[in-house]
Parts: C-alpha cells; structure tokens; sequence
C-alpha cells in the first residue's frame, strides 16, 4: 500500500455478481427495452465478461441509446476495455462519435479515456479532441490529452486551427501541450509553433495565456528560460498562476528538474494548503532527491497543519522513507487528533517509516 492508497477507505466485500453469458448479453444490448439495454452494458464492464465478443452489439446497442447519458458512459467504458485486436477498429470508431460536442461532457471525457485505453485515436476523432484540449472543463483536457500525446502528430492541423480559434484568452497548458507535441521531431514545426506562441502572447494576460504560452514553450525547449518563469510564478502572490505554473511544470516532469530549489523554497513559504499539495505532487513528478526536503518545514506542516497539508507533506516523506526514520515520532504525536482519512495516511506513513504500524498501538475501546 502507498500513502496516495492509503486514504482510501477498506471497502466490504462486494456481492458476487453471475456473469451473462455473451449470448445473453447480445440479446440484451440489441433490445428494444431501454432498462434491459442498460443492465446489458452493465454487465459487459465487468471483470471476466466476454466484452470482446459483444462488440458489435455494444455499437448497435449505443445507436439506440444517444438520449441516455448513464447508458453512453458505460458503452464508452466498456469499448475502451476491448482487448482483442480485430475488434478495436470497432470500437475505436464508436468512442468518436461519442467523442462530439452533441454528447454530454460526462460521455466526451468517457469516449476519450476509452481512446487513451485502446491508444488509438481515429481520424474522426481529432477534430473533437483538438476542441477538448481547449475546453473550460480540466477533467475533460486532462483526460483528452492523454488520449492525443502519444499519436499528436496524426492530428497536427486539428490542434494549430483549434489554438488559432481558441485565442489567447482560451488557452489551455493541456491545449498548447497537444499543439507542441504534435510538431514530434521536426525542428521546422517546433520553430513555427514556438513563433505563433510568442507572438500570440504579446499583450496578453499571465492567466490563462501566459502560464498555457510558458509551458509550452518549456516544452518546445526544457533548458530554455520557460521554466524558470513558470517557477517563478510558481512562487508568486497571484494564487491563480501559481497553481497554473506548478502544474505545468509537474506536466514537464523531469525535464523541469532544474526548478526543484524554487519549487522547495516556495513550499517552505506557503500556508496554503491547496498550494502546498500542488507543490507537492509537482516535487513528485519531477523527481525530487532526499535531500531536497526541506526537512524543519516538513515537520513543522505535519505538527500542526492541516489534514491536507499534513497528507501533502507525507506524501513527499513516504517517497524517501529510508531517509526520513526520525520523524515517526512527529507523526505518532500528530495521528490521535487527526480525521480518519488523515490517520489512514499516518499509519501508512509511519509503517514505511519505521515497519511499525499506528493503529495497534491505539488502546482498545472500553468493554461493558
């Protein structure tokens, strides 16, 4: 278990569901009943179904049920589980027209994960997911990022006429991320986009535009001065760019390594608890060392922060446990008076600390 794992709550043992049969299930997807239709999807998503068998139903099943929004999330779900080759055409092909704005946001970012699973995106399919990138809704371009990065550059024209009509003002790191990544090796495009993006930013506002625009550019060029600035921001006043620059520069990953004494030194300035975490799981993404804990802050946010500052600290304390030993004691003394969810994370933290867990030491409750 992991400390990320760990808040989550030990569910009771689910009921044992029978499997349909995939003739069942068929005849079931293709019924003219709309609840026995969606009790058929149902059962395709689960583990062990003969999902790759029903493909076609599943199709014909979501042609029927384009007014049901519970039904196409589960058909977009089941479709991004088909393992057998010969069906994710199929498959692939459906989760596009799922993928349109006429479809619910629900079903859009449901059709894209099911992309990202299957790691195919249709040609179809790239004038809705250009539009994603750049929507209002972070689920939404996170999830459809993941789907375009690693074939951006099949959709490279959907991404350059989806930044052009975004503006500026509509700029996304996710959108800019998917422009940048569809250039692939080509230093000739690199140059283009990194252009378009200076001379775009001229004038423009630091939030949306120029944390999209710096990180980009971070991208086009790691060594170049982008993320510095981001890390700059990241330090800032401004809470908006703030979290807007820690996320890009966790989007950089390693690559943004170089920003790590910035990120820290930010982290051991901040009260802010939704701050801290961003910092937090940015240091993790990037490949933060022992020794770049600030340790003293570290002890002092998990003494007396709060719940969520306290799991933000943890989490950077779990990353190097062998290191850190000397401050189970602290996360002893901070587990009594902390919220279930917080205890899950201490417990954890102290077993990986010094292999001793939390919860036995606790005194029994009172027998009557």
């Amino acid at each position: 278990m992991t400390i990320e794992t760990a808040v989550a709550t030990a569910p009771s043992k689910p009921p044992t569901i029978e499997l349909w049969p995939a003739q069942r299930m068929r005849d079931g997807l293709l019924s003219d009943d709309p609840g026995l239709r969606l009790h058929a999807l149902a059962m395709t998503v689960q583990p062990n179904a003969a999902l790759d068998d029903c493909v076609p139903a599943i199709v014909s099943c979501l042609s029927a049920s384009r007014e049901d929004p519970a039904a196409c999330q589960l058909g977009a779900a089941a479709l991004g589980m088909v393992k057998r080759d010969s069906e994710k055409a199929a498959a692939v092909s459906c989760l596009a027209t799922l993928a349109t704005d006429t479809n619910a946001p629900a079903v859009r970012i449901f059709a894209a994960h099911g992309m990202a699973q299957l790691a195919q995106v249709p040609t179809s399919a790239w004038p809705s997911l250009a539009q994603m990138v750049f929507s209002e809704d972070s689920t939404m371009r996170q999830v459809a990022l993941r789907a375009v990065a690693p074939v951006a550059v099949a959709g490279a024209a959907f991404f350059a006429q989806a930044a052009a009509q975004a503006t500026p003002s509509k700029w996304t790191t996710e959108g800019l991320t998917a422009l940048v990544k569809s250039a692939g090796t080509s230093e000739g495009d690199k140059a283009r986009i990194e252009k378009f993006i200076l001379r775009s930013l001229e004038g423009c506002s630091l939030v949306p535009a120029g944390i999209a625009g710096y990180a980009a550019l971070a991208h086009l060029n790691p060594k170049g001065a982008a993320p510095a600035a981001l890390a700059q921001m990241a330090a800032g006043d401004n809470d908006e760019a703030a979290l807007g620059a820690i996320q890009a520069l966790g989007q950089l990953g390693e690559a943004a390594r170089d920003t790590i004494p910035v990120l820290v030194q930010a982290l051991s300035k901040s009260d802010d608890p939704i701050r801290e975490e961003a910092i937090c799981r940015a240091l993790l993404l990037l490949k933060f060392r022992a020794s770049d804990v600030p340790l003293p802050r570290v002890v002092q946010r998990i003494e007396s922060g709060t719940d969520r500052a306290v799991a933000a600290h943890a989490l950077l304390v779990s990353v190097h446990a062998k290191s850190f030993a000397a401050v189970a004691p602290v996360v002893a003394k901070r587990y009594p008076g902390s919220g279930d969810a917080l205890k899950r994370v201490l417990d954890e933290l102290h077993n990986q600390l010094v292999g001793k867990r939390l919860v036995s030491d606790q005194p029994a409750p009172p027998t009557h």
